[in-house]
């Protein structure tokens, strides 16, 4: 089946033969689109000029010189009517008053390179007052704002407990400043804080370890200070794992062999790190 051509009146020819000698494609085709009410594309319009041999008459490379697009009373009014207007405003001012499509880039492009300006600074005049003045901060209060001394209604208590995402750690929210944020509550191991209460702070090179190998039980029976080469050696040991009965004899295993300077490493036997030659 054989396409219909797209067929153009004498007076749209001619339009885009002396549009085309001023204009480039990009700006041809909203300028013939303004004039006729048409919705034609850049690829039909450049297929229409050469159907017809409509040629721009510039010699290959030769770029269109930007002043070419405006006549000088298009010019002129810019000049008069940019002033005070924003870009926007301006380019729908100017396609109306010529009927034409030009676009606010278009527009900004031209009044730039040609030195055209708003006479706005973005600056407050002299004796100009600003819109916020006297309000306190962004803005003012409004419904949803914080009222003076409120508590959301999701703030926890002192004592109010969670389980840590990260360590599988139970964390109890107590009066201690944060010493990240400066806060004057924080939330803390719940093992550790038990422990500082009952016994004082945590030695350095020590740690808070459970008995019965279970972190969610904060009991202080439960709880015992141990150095860190102790729990690497009940770690090796796989002590959570090991039976009730038999922890006791592995947690004093693990304590002699982090004195005598032994790791214990399954599977291949037991090495000497600590030596001295």
């Amino acid at each position: 089946m054989k396409m219909k051509r797209n067929r153009y009146s004498p007076e749209q020819l001619e339009f885009m033969r002396t549009g085309y000698a001023t204009m480039a494609i990009r700006q041809l085709t909203p300028a013939f689109n303004a004039e006729f009410g048409e919705s034609k594309t850049e690829r039909q319009l450049k297929a229409a000029l050469n159907n017809h041999r409509i040629t721009c008459g510039r010699k290959y490379g030769e770029r269109i010189h930007f002043a070419h697009l405006y006549t000088e009373e298009q010019v002129q009014f810019l000049r008069d009517n940019y002033q005070g207007r924003s870009v926007a405003e301006l380019t729908a001012l100017f396609n109306e008053r010529f009927v034409a499509a030009m676009t606010v880039l278009q527009i900004k492009a031209f009044v730039s390179n040609r030195g055209i300006t708003s006479g706005r600074t973005g600056r407050f005049g002299k004796g100009s007052k600003p819109w916020n003045l006297g309000v306190k901060g962004c803005m003012g209060a409004n419904p949803t704002s914080f009222k003076k001394g409120s508590v959301p209604p999701n703030r926890k208590p002192l004592g109010a407990e969670r389980i840590c995402s990260k360590d599988g750690f139970v964390l109890v929210k107590i009066a201690e400043t944060n010493p990240y944020t400066g806060f004057p509550t924080r939330y803390k191991h719940k093992h550790v804080h038990v422990w500082e209460q009952n016994h004082g702070p945590v030695p350095k090179g020590h740690v808070v370890s459970f008995r019965d190998g279970d972190k969610l039980n904060c009991e202080p029976g439960n709880l015992m200070l141990l150095t860190r080469k102790e729990l690497l050696c009940l770690n090796l040991h796989n002590y959570r794992e090991t039976p009730d009965e038999l922890k006791p004899s592995v947690l004093a295993l693990a304590k002699l062999e982090a004195k005598a300077g032994i790791r214990t490493n399954p599977g291949r036997g037991r090495k000497k790190v600590d030596n001295k030659r």
